[in-house]
């Protein structure tokens, strides 16, 4: 079911997309033979999940997608992190991957999307780093012609060739690991912000409630997310692993860049539970000091990393 759906999908797209696009029976059979058949096989527990497949708006697509939403992160494809099949025009090649939205990146980040859509898949698969056993984590190799670059972001992914296909058996495997990475992700914080919001306060009283529980999702690192402002505001702008001043180095364009860690982490929570946290229970870190901490076994200990950057500094 899966196999034949991806083999024949890819196979028609080897020589290209078709001149009409309207009403072609490839473009239907993405959007509605795809959806229903990776809906059919998600886990029991996971049949809130929203699977969606996409030729293209108007047109074909240079990449034609299958996308599956666990909508308490995001529920479309311009947005937030989700398992996808990509299936390349004029190519042999599917990737699977758990991948990052580009739209969102390009939006936030401008000219230095696919260098921030890879330091943070590079976080993201700190969190989750048992599943390097079974995908890669390299970047795709993807042929990109049109705009949305589909390349930078996964987090992990695995390449089929669509003229030697695996086994029905093992590729319903695969869609179940991916799932599982997908899931496990989510309840170990995400992109670091997955299960709290932060309250619109002034910013000298910033509360958080936070709770252990599916809820809608608020990219809390994001540079231009308001609330995230706010911390980094009250935390300012230099490194406190390393106290790299991204200004003093950078000038102009290094001005009031940071990132922000989360130190209490959400593993500790049960769930259901909540509690209030506040600017006090976060640090700012550069790229570098927010890779080592979450290799800590305890990502919280800012003191011990502090301890790791003076100690070499000798």
């Amino acid at each position: 079911m899966l196999r034949t759906f991806l083999e024949n999908t890819s196979l028609e797209l080897s020589y290209g997309v078709p001149d009409i696009y309207k009403e072609h029976p490839l473009a239907i059979s993405i959007r509605e033979d795809g959806k229903k058949i990776i809906q059919s096989l998600l886990p029991s527990h996971l049949k809130d999940y929203k699977v969606e497949g996409s030729a293209g708006r108007g047109q074909w697509a240079d990449i034609p997608w299958v996308a599956i939403y666990n909508c308490s992160i995001t529920d479309k494809a311009s947005q937030g992190y989700y398992p996808v099949y990509l299936i390349p025009n004029s190519s042999n090649k599917i990737i699977f991957g758990l991948a990052q939205s580009f739209q969102e990146a390009e939006k936030e980040f401008g000219k230095h999307s696919n260098e921030n859509l890879d330091k943070q898949a590079e976080i993201m698969r700190m969190k989750i780093p048992e599943f390097s056993d079974y995908f890669s984590s390299s970047i795709p190799q993807i042929d990109i012609s049109g705009r949305l670059n589909y390349r930078n972001g996964h987090v992990y992914h695995v390449e089929y060739d669509a003229t030697n296909l695996p086994t029905e058996e093992k590729l319903i495997d695969d869609l179940h690991k991916m799932l599982d990475a997908y899931e496990t992700l989510f309840f170990r914080g995400g992109r670091d912000s997955d299960n709290f919001s932060i309250s619109e306060q002034k910013d000298e009283d910033i509360t958080i409630e936070e709770t252990y529980k599916k809820k809608v999702h608020y990219l809390i690192e994001r540079p231009n997310s308001s609330q995230i402002k706010k911390i980094k505001r009250k935390l300012g702008f230099v490194c406190q692993g390393c106290e790299f001043d991204f200004e003093k180095v950078y000038g102009a364009l290094g001005k009031e860049y940071i990132e922000a860690h989360h130190l209490i982490p959400i593993s500790e929570l049960k769930k259901g539970e909540s509690r209030k946290i506040t600017e006090k229970d976060f640090s700012v870190l550069c790229a570098n000091c927010h890779r080592m901490i979450h290799r800590l076994d305890d990502s919280s200990n800012l003191d011990k990393l502090k301890r790791l950057v003076t100690s070499k500094e000798k």
